[in-house]
This record gives structure tokens, C-alpha cells and sequence, in this order.
């Protein structure tokens, strides 16, 4: 006898300890198995990840291969278990090829109006201790990006932009999107407290605005497509052309695509990429219209 289905009819209630347990347990498993990875294939061990030394290599794999873990183990794993438990309904569908060179445009032409959003952030005054948090976090994204071959520039994608996008949008588009909007009735308000709880989870004030935007732009299209695959694609983009451009064989050093770039995004630019990325959101949604008619 199959498990699928099997609590399709509880409560409400119920579902979500049923998902608050899947969480707990997929974490606690990953976690181990990613640990015992670490133990049998790194010299230096657990102290890899408890004491990461930034400029060793096999330090810095090994914290790659904990955030694998942490992302299938915190977000894909257990919201596909729920998804197979209780019959909820993410809603995939097939992507066509026009959808697809239209969202790849839309998310390389909006990263200059980004940046821009996300200087004007960074000029927001905030507590020391919170800054702390901010640049640690980004010290080791610096270092994740630091790749000499193509292979840790397939490795970098999967674990800062496969992994996240799938299983980012899996809860926060694929579930709490919907959830949200089914109980206030409004998806409109539903993109909002989504978008706004997918840029808290990440902690990181300093960019709060910025992906606060992201993510309402990733709950518009999901709303308007009714397909997971359009915020998963968008999503991949935004975080793949990051681990590109800092790859040495496409290196970018100093522009909007470079997180390494201290140079200032002119505001008519970052006005420009907005106006031109909205026009391709426009016809994104005509074509998603059409199609849905």
C-alpha cells in the first residue's frame, strides 16, 4: 500500500505539523549525511565547517557541500514528501520556448534596476551586529565564487542556483503563495507577504528592498502563469548569472552582473533596465494570457 494521498484529508492543522515535522526530520537527516560526506572525504573534517578556513579550497568545498545539503534538506526534500503525502498541487506545467528566452531577458535586463535598488539599501543606517551577519555571510559567497575549472563552475551552480531556486520557490511560491492567497482571498496581497517573508528568511537588511522586489516579481509570474517552472527558470537566472560572471572564462569585474563591483549604477540606467525589463513583463503576460485563453 502507497503513502500518496494519505493525508490528503486531514485539517489544515494538521497538514502544517505534518510539514513542520517534515522539516525537522529532513534537516536532521541531511545534515548527517552531509556531515558524514565531510568525515570520509576531507582531510580536515568537521573542522572544515565548525572553523572554515576561507583560503583552502577543501575548506571551502566542504561549506559548498554543507549548503547542498542544507538547501534539499531544509526545502526541496520535505515540500515534495508534503506535496506526495498530501496531494497538494504546486502546479507544473511545460514551459515553451518563448516563455522561456522571454523570462531569461527579463531577469538580464532587470539586474541594472536592482543593483540600483540595492545601493540605495545599502545607504539605510543599521546596527553594527547586524552588519556583522551581513558581511560574514557574504565573505563566504565570495569564496564559493573563487572557481578555476568548469567543473566548480557546475558544482557553484548547483548548490547557489539549482538547488535554491528549485526549492526556494517550491515554499514560498509553490506553497505559502497559494496558501496565503486561498485564506485572505487576495493574490495581490498574498505576492506581498510572500515576497516580504522570502526576503526575511534570507537576513540580509542590506538587500531586504531589492529582494523584496525579486521575489514580487517571481509571485506575479507565478500568479499569471499558474506554473512553478516560470518563477523556478526566473530565479535560476538571477543567481546563475552571478556564478557565471565570476567564473574566470566569462569574468565580469566591474559592472551590475559582478557582485565584486564597487562601481556606482547610473540611476538612468538602473531606470532604463526597469522600463525595458516591465515592457518584455508585459509581453510575458499577454503571451501567458493567450495561452490561458
Amino acid at each position: 500500500m502507497g503513502f500518496k494521498g494519505v493525508c490528503q484529508e486531514k485539517s489544515s492543522v494538521s497538514k502544517i505539523g505534518i510539514l513542520f515535522l517534515l522539516f525537522i526530520f529532513s534537516l536532521i537527516l541531511h545534515t548527517i549525511i552531509a556531515l558524514a560526506l565531510i568525515i570520509l572525504f576531507f582531510d580536515s573534517g568537521i573542522l572544515a565547517i565548525q572553523h572554515p578556513d576561507l583560503t583552502n579550497q577543501s575548506s571551502v568545498d566542504a561549506l559548498k557541500l554543507m549548503q547542498l545539503f542544507n538547501g534539499l534538506g531544509l526545502f526541496i526534500t520535505p515540500m515534495l514528501f508534503y506535496s506526495y503525502l498530501t496531494g497538494f498541487d504546486f502546479k507544473f506545467a511545460n514551459i515553451t520556448r518563448q516563455e522561456t528566452l522571454l523570462v531569461i531577458s527579463i531577469m538580464m535586463l532587470i539586474t541594472p534596476f536592482v543593483s540600483l535598488l540595492l545601493e540605495w539599501n545599502m545607504q539605510i543606517p543599521f546596527p553594527d551586529w547586524i552588519l556583522y551577519f551581513t558581511s560574514h555571510s557574504e565573505t563566504i559567497v565570495e569564496a564559493f565564487l573563487k572557481m578555476s575549472t568548469i567543473t566548480d563552475l557546475l558544482y557553484t551552480l548547483i548548490v547557489i542556483a539549482i538547488v535554491p531556486a528549485i526549492g526556494e520557490e517550491l515554499l514560498f511560491r509553490g506553497y505559502l503563495q497559494k496558501k496565503i492567497a486561498r485564506k485572505l482571498r487576495n493574490p495581490q496581497i498574498a505576492i506581498l507577504i510572500t515576497a516580504f517573508l522570502f526576503s526575511l528568511i534570507h537576513l540580509d537588511l542590506q538587500a531586504f528592498i531589492p529582494r523584496m522586489f525579486l521575489g514580487s516579481l517571481l509571485g506575479y509570474l507565478y500568479y499569471w502563469s499558474k506554473n512553478l517552472w516560470i518563477p523556478i527558470l526566473a530565479h535560476f537566472v538571477n543567481n546563475a548569472q552571478v556564478v557565471i560572471f565570476s567564473h574566470p572564462l566569462f569574468k565580469v569585474d566591474s559592472s551590475v552582473y559582478s557582485i565584486f563591483s564597487e562601481e556606482k549604477i547610473n540611476p538612468m540606467m538602473g531606470l532604463f533596465s526597469f522600463a525595458a525589463a516591465m515592457l518584455l513583463v508585459y509581453l510575458l503576460y499577454q503571451n501567458l494570457s493567450i495561452k490561458k485563453g
